[in-house]
């Protein structure tokens, strides 16, 4: 099975500035007409789409390392496109485009949401271009996701089981639960952009595996970390860091988009 020509990385630029334009569009009708209390299913196609076309962005600097990787953000652009099109058929209106609004980008979604062009490219594994620490850092949350993290999985799954201490107690001797805490209160987190990444790297090895008993499981104390560094009090700080650093406290996150009651 040949795997489908590269689309051209300027080409690629040029369909997502389009898209966007679209979505910029939508979002001047949706103010325009009450905003998203107003029209909450609008909004939330919105909020679906606007995410993949950012992602779509960020990714192109990953298509102009290669052939395979070209490949690669082709075919999941395609699929954001597919996405926007189902979304916008038949309310053209409430998107504020016209009827023939999808001309431009048909051409490419059928060539790279061809199902033969997808299944080529699942074959061909871009390189990932993450640096030897990086790489070492995937090794070794990959090795453990195979080790402690699969063997556990499908039992918590269908039992609504506990995750094992033996999981956390491991995480805990990677770092897991440090990767986004700051030096200074114990953590492993230097203040770059590369504290994002490898926290990224470690997650996405341990879902290959699971991502409730494994992924997750890192996830939550990295958004109480980010939220506390954020607007935490230095006592705040000083308290709940080095916990979350050294898993002495698990934290849950509950997220709601209603004001909380007046106590």
């Amino acid at each position: 099975m040949a795997t489908p020509t590269p689309p051209d990385p300027e080409g690629l630029a040029a369909l997502v500035e389009s898209a966007q334009a679209v979505v910029d569009a939508a979002l001047a009708r949706l103010a325009a007409d009450g905003g998203p209390d107003a029209h909450q299913v609008r909004a939330y196609d919105l909020a679906h789409v606007a995410s993949a076309f950012a992602a779509a962005r960020a990714c192109l600097g990953y298509a102009r390392r290669g052939d395979t990787e070209a490949a690669l953000v082709g075919v999941f652009l395609a699929h954001a496109l597919g996405e926007l099109a189902g979304r916008v058929a038949g309310r053209e209106g409430d998107w504020g485009v016209g009827a023939d609004w999808f001309a431009p980008f048909a051409g490419f979604v059928a060539a790279y949401r061809d199902p033969e062009a997808i299944a080529a490219v699942a074959e061909t594994p871009g390189e990932r271009h993450l640096g030897e620490d990086f790489e070492l850092v995937a090794r070794t949350f990959r090795r453990f996701a195979e080790e402690r993290v699969r063997p556990v999985a499908e039992t918590v799954h269908r039992h609504n089981a506990d995750i094992p201490e033996s999981v956390i107690d491991g995480l805990n001797e990677l770092g897991g639960f440090g990767l986004s805490v700051p030096e200074e209160f114990g953590g492993f987190a230097t203040g770059g952009a590369s504290d994002y990444l490898g926290m990224v790297v470690a997650t996405e090895e341990l879902s290959r595996a699971s991502l409730g008993v494994g992924g997750s499981l890192i996830t939550r104390p990295e958004i109480m970390t980010r939220a506390l560094l954020a607007g935490g009090t230095p006592e705040q700080k000083a308290h709940w860091l080095p916990r979350l650093a050294s898993a002495e406290v698990l934290c849950a996150i509950a997220v709601t988009d209603q004001p909380p009651p007046r106590m």
